[in-house]
């Protein structure tokens, strides 16, 4: 495996003086799978939170149902159940907006080694937080626990944004393929917990049980990623690359020091770094911006043509909504091991591609979403979602990896932490402006 593939002028064409020792190697690849774990742990509690779906609906179901009435039963289905996911992207990505920015303006001032394990460390307390209400009654105060769960998922999406910025950052720092494979990570996260909710689906456990078992397994990945992190610092390879980053952070603040002498110029480092890959932040905030609009808000409520009550029925929602998506997702990331078309000489076409998977959005709200006011199912037959679905996991994760991948190749090599949290900050803007637009359309249906 060719690790400075595309990646030679940040190793040899204008090396920096990292040590006084050669490069070492990636023995048996240990540091690539820790930043593909890194990458599984960093959106692991977003996917989480959005999978177990059937434990929110129990949580804010109508208590006053008789027992022989389903609790997710579209006849009787509650605001808060209807509205949650979109609000739950709303606050998310809100909240990831305005952390990631903060990340990017505190990218030289606080190091990475205190952004990963502070964010680490309140992740896993809101899990624990998260998984002792599962056990307790809150119906007599859904409201309230609405409103806490929506804080909770507030300070846990601000966390992960800087674990995600911060992650992906570093990883711009190693060559291309360490950036792939952070991404591979989190789509490996999301198909991961979409399993988790199909495997909890086939045994038969309660709602409540099942929110257990995802916010408990969430906890202890978190703090897997914790540990996996600090084993970088004890790896010679990753120590080599993360000397060069201490390095090239010192070489930029000197670069942009002002006369003074005191003052950093924040906005001419990033400056620098728009102007060689805004193409490639541009296209990573469209296709983000794309499917967070639709999925899950959309696609969550597509139901089967059939009415009939059957195992289709059951498992349309976590198979052909989630686990198709995920999947999808995980597979396009891993083509572009294979395959890197169009190529980073040709961002404009990539960019192409990007705007038009805008043509989802309709195509996914005229299939069989449920409650619907407005609009007339004109998709009428099964096999359209899960074809529809499937492309659009599928180029989310292609599309998306090729611009975290491309972007830090136009960058020197005291830019490139800086290049991989401002594509971070493109996609997070993406992802907020999508949660909005979900909401949207929601209502449109």
């Amino acid at each position: 495996m060719d690790y400075d593939s595309d990646h030679g002028k940040h190793s040899e064409e204008n090396p920096l003086i990292r040590s006084s020792y050669s490069e070492p190697q990636d023995k048996k690849y240990g540091v690539l799978f820790i930043f593909g774990f890194l990458g599984l742990a960093s959106l692991l509690p977003w996917n989480f939170f959005i999978t177990a779906k059937k434990y929110f609906d129990y949580k804010f179901r109508n208590t006053s149902l008789p027992s022989n009435v389903s609790f997710d039963d579209e006849a009787h289905i509650t605001s808060m159940q209807k509205e949650f996911e979109s609000y739950l992207s709303i606050v998310s990505n809100g909240s990831n907006l305005v952390f990631m920015i903060l990340t990017v303006l505190l990218v030289r001032a606080i190091v990475v080694k205190y952004r990963v394990l502070a964010s680490t460390l309140l992740i896993t307390v809101i899990f624990i937080v998260t998984s002792t209400l599962t056990e307790i009654n809150t119906d007599t105060w859904q409201e309230n626990f609405f409103v806490f769960t929506l804080v909770a998922a507030t300070l846990m999406s601000g966390a992960q944004s800087v674990l995600t910025g911060s992650v992906l950052g570093l990883s711009a720092v190693f060559p291309p393929i360490y950036s792939q494979m952070t991404m591979i990570g989190q789509a490996a996260g999301g198909t991961f917990s979409a399993l988790c909710s199909i495997l909890t689906h086939t045994t038969g456990g309660d709602p409540v049980t099942s929110g257990l078992i995802f916010f408990l397994i969430a906890t202890v990945i978190t703090v897997l990623s914790f540990v996996a992190y600090i084993g970088l610092h004890f790896l010679s390879f990753s120590r080599y690359y993360m000397i060069s980053l201490a390095n090239n952070i010192n070489k930029a603040n000197d670069d942009l020091q002002v006369t003074s002498g005191e003052v950093i110029d924040k906005v001419a480092y990033f400056r620098v770094i728009l102007k060689k890959s805004w193409i490639y932040c541009l296209s990573v905030c469209l296709v983000f911006l794309v499917t967070l609009s639709i999925f899950p808000a959309v696609c969550s409520l597509i139901k089967p043509i059939s009415k009939q009550k059957s195992q289709w029925s059951d498992y349309f929602t976590p198979v052909i909504c989630f686990l198709l998506f995920n999947v999808g997702d995980f597979v396009g990331r891993l083509i572009t091991f294979i395959c890197k078309f169009p190529g980073s000489h040709r961002p404009g076409l990539l960019l192409f591609f990007c705007i038009l998977r805008i043509g989802f959005i309709p195509l996914l709200m005229l299939c069989n979403a449920q409650p619907r006011e407005h609009l007339h199912v004109l998709l009428n037959d099964d096999a359209y979602p899960i074809v529809l679905i499937s492309l659009l996991g599928l180029t989310n994760g292609y599309l998306g990896t090729l611009c975290m991948s491309f972007g830090p190749l136009t960058a020197e090599d005291e830019h490139l932490e800086g290049t991989g949290i401002m594509l971070a900050l493109a996609m997070t803007v993406g992802l907020a402006g999508g949660s909005g637009l979900s909401f949207l359309l929601v209502n449109l249906l």
